[in-house]
């Protein structure tokens, strides 16, 4: 029996399952921050690397209130071939509701379902159909599942490379993100910043006597800007959806705060400032900039405090590495759709992997444009569609018998 058709009908022996555990994954509220349920998420995922024969360990990360738990596992034997990594954290619901999902007309709806649980459970359920038809490798799969993605992943994945428990996976790494189709083999890098302006406080009567950080903190601000237009004179050359987003990107004020009270002179305003480099750019030419401008307001008295929420290089990878072969080809068969190489309009965990030379690539079911919104839903006919997808490219990177090819 052909490879395709062996992987084919082990998936659909097992979509009622896949279907059931997508749903008890959506329904266990991993929302980051705080980082909640990790530990309940992590049982689940754990039982479920047993059922596919993956051999796997727990690392527990202390954390004041909220432990961190991230899985490393691999499945086969021989040297690390393909890395499968995958983030189990969803950012805030719009309603509780989403951690009670459903399926209509085909899309299992629910806060993760997109990014990145659907792909999560087609990348589990990919080694369970090599494991059940029984096909041997000749490099094994390795897989780690982490938290925190949505807040930098300090104590995710950026724990395990510190603590060099990521592998070296001969042809790359594959994550399931929500690319809509097409696979992101490159993303942008992010410097994320929180700005606090110190002023002295007191009463409106007396306002002389005081420094009105607020206002400080508007001078600031109006140098960012200026900043900000020259970034976004900065345009890439890769391909980026739309192609409206292809500008570099600094925003400022996602968050901001400062007072408290009306009647009273604000000792302290605070604002984010999110950069999103361009491969292009660097995180070090990101960094002086942003400094410069500061600096300019240091030097006249202003008291400003940084505080840095995330960091990371931009990254890309080659269409033409042996993983970016396979997985276009593979994709194109699967799906009937050629999928085009395309830049992240965010930053993504693949940059680990290719900052040590090791190709990384995103695919995987969900869109976007759905991600993080009220209405989140994966189709389960692309869940399994990309199963069947990461289950053909590790064979045909490494498998040695049983292949049919």
């Amino acid at each position: 029996m052909e490879l395709e058709t062996q992987i084919t009908n082990a998936l659909d022996v097992m979509q009622d399952e896949m279907r059931r555990s997508l749903m008890h994954f959506i329904a266990i509220p991993t929302v980051n921050p705080p980082g909640e349920s990790y530990e309940n998420c992590t049982a689940l995922l754990s039982r479920m690397l047993r059922d596919c024969g993956v051999g796997h360990r727990i690392l527990r990360v202390p954390h004041e209130t909220h432990p961190r738990f991230s899985i490393v596992g691999s499945f086969g034997a021989g040297e690390d071939g393909l890395h499968f990594h995958g983030h189990y954290d969803v950012v805030a619901a719009q309603s509780p509701r989403q951690f009670e999902p459903f399926e209509k007309d085909g899309r299992i709806y629910g806060r993760g379902a997109s990014d990145m649980k659907g792909g999560i459970v087609s990348m589990l359920y990919a080694i369970r159909a090599i494991r059940e038809c029984g096909i041997r490798l000749g490099k094994r799969i390795t897989v780690t599942l982490s938290p925190d993605e949505e807040t930098g992943g300090l104590l995710g994945i950026r724990h395990l490379a510190h603590e060099e428990l990521l592998p070296e996976p001969a042809f790359g790494a594959l994550m399931p993100e929500p690319a809509g189709g097409n696979i992101w083999s490159a993303c942008r890098g992010a410097l994320s910043l929180g700005v606090t302006i110190r002023g002295r406080t007191a009463h409106v009567g007396l306002e002389h006597e005081g420094i009105n950080a607020f206002e400080q903190m508007s001078e600031v601000v109006r140098s960012l800007l200026e900043l900000k237009r020259r970034v976004q004179e900065r345009r890439t050359a890769l391909a980026i959806r739309p192609p409206e987003a292809d500008r570099s990107v600094m925003l400022i004020g996602g968050r901001s705060a400062g007072g408290t009270n009306f009647n009273v002179v604000p000792d302290a305003a605070f604002f984010s400032i999110d950069r999103r480099l361009n491969p292009e750019e660097t995180l070090d030419q990101a960094r002086t900039e942003i400094e410069e401008a500061l600096s300019l307001h240091r030097e006249r008295g202003v008291e400003v405090e940084v505080e840095i929420f995330q960091e990371g290089e931009p990254a890309a990878a080659a269409e033409d590495t042996p993983l970016g072969e396979i997985l276009f080809r593979t994709v194109h068969e699967v799906t009937g759709s050629a999928p085009s190489f395309e830049l992240c309009p965010g930053i993504l965990e693949t940059r680990f992997f290719s900052s040590r030379g090791f190709p990384g690539y995103a695919y995987g079911p969900g869109l976007l444009e759905v991600s993080h919104g009220p209405g989140e839903y994966v189709r389960m006919q692309d869940v399994l569609d990309c199963a069947r997808i990461y289950a053909l490219v590790a064979c045909r990177l490494m498998a040695i018998t049983g292949t049919g090819a």
